[in-house]
């Protein structure tokens, strides 16, 4: 349970493997476990790795426009956690991971 004024965003990016159209999803709830809101986001051919970066940043963004500075954030790609800490850009991804990590950088927590 988190506790003061924290937020979880649970984001998930899901693709239609024979067509390659992908979408993103997310759910905002807040320390109590209380939805906030939730939202998705069609996003045409796609990876599965980019559908789950579309997803941690359209609700970074949107946490941020809403003036939100304390953040879990839950989804379940070990790869896209080591691509965003470790900086390891792949030239598909070199623009969503860099957008991703100037976010977490302008928050505080």
């Amino acid at each position: 349970v988190l506790t003061g004024n924290w937020v979880l965003l649970n984001s998930d990016g899901i693709v239609k493997l024979d067509l390659g159209i992908g979408a993103a999803g997310e759910v905002v709830c807040d320390s109590n476990g209380d939805w906030i809101f939730g939202y998705d986001r069609n996003l045409g051919q796609c990876s599965v790795f980019d559908a789950e970066l579309w997803g941690i940043l359209d609700g970074l963004m949107l946490l941020q426009k809403q003036c939100y500075k304390k953040v879990v954030i839950q989804f379940d790609n070990l790869q896209v956690v080591k691509a965003i800490q470790d900086n390891l850009l792949e030239d598909s991804n070199l623009v969503l991971i860099k957008r991703i990590q100037q976010v977490l950088q302008h928050e505080s927590h």
